[in-house]
C-alpha cells in the first residue's frame, strides 16, 4: 500500500501538465477516453494526447497499483500490446512503482522496454501532484487517429485553419 493513494482522476491532471511541458506542441489536445469510445484502444486506455500532428498520438493507461500493471492481463502492460497509437504509456503512483520494482527486480521496466511501452510515475510534490517519465515510449509509425471515435473529428475542428509549421495552414483537402 502506498503512503499516498491516487485514483485515476487524481493522476490525469499532472500527466496532462507533464505532456504540455515535455511534448509542448502548440496545438496539442488531451481527451479522456471511455472504453466504448475506441476500437484502437479496446478499453485499455484512459487518456489520449495528440501532440499537434497525426503522427504524435499518445495513449496512456492509468493504473493505481504495481501488481495490476504487471499482472492484470486485461488492464496492465500485457494488454497494451493491442493498443494502436504512436506512443503507448502506462502510469502509476511512484510509491507503487518503487515498492513493486524492489520486489520484482525491474521486471516491469524490462517488459515495458521490450514492448516499447513508456512508464510515467505520479507523486506528491509541494502542495500538489506531479508526473515524471521513467521510461520513454517507443515511437511507432502510422496514423491511428481514426480508431479513436470522435477524437479525430474534434481534433480537426480545433486545428482547422490554424497555422502550423512553416506558415502552412491545416485545410480540408478532398474531405479528409
Amino acid at each position: 500500500m502506498t503512503d499516498y493513494s491516487f485514483d485515476r482522476e487524481d493522476m490525469a491532471e499532472p500527466i496532462e501538465r507533464m505532456f504540455d511541458r515535455e511534448v509542448g506542441r502548440e496545438h496539442g489536445m488531451f481527451d479522456v477516453i471511455k472504453d466504448e469510445e475506441t476500437e484502437g484502444g479496446k478499453g485499455n486506455i484512459d487518456l489520449v494526447y495528440i501532440g499537434g500532428d497525426r503522427q504524435s498520438l499518445h495513449s496512456i493507461r492509468l493504473e493505481t497499483s504495481f501488481d495490476n500493471c504487471l499482472f492484470d492481463v486485461n488492464r496492465g502492460i500485457h494488454s497494451l500490446s493491442s493498443v494502436e497509437a504512436n506512443y503507448v504509456w502506462i502510469a502509476l503512483p511512484l510509491d507503487e512503482f518503487r515498492d513493486g520494482d524492489e520486489q520484482y527486480n525491474g521486471i516491469m521496466l524490462e517488459t515495458c522496454k521490450e514492448r516499447g511501452i513508456g512508464v510515467i510515475t505520479v507523486q506528491p510534490k509541494g502542495r500538489g501532484v506531479s508526473a515524471k517519465i521513467i521510461l520513454d515510449a517507443e515511437h511507432k509509425e502510422g496514423d491511428h487517429l481514426d480508431k479513436y471515435g470522435e477524437l479525430e473529428k474534434r481534433w480537426k475542428e480545433e486545428t482547422k485553419d490554424v497555422l502550423v509549421g512553416d506558415d502552412y495552414k491545416v485545410v480540408k483537402y478532398y474531405n479528409r
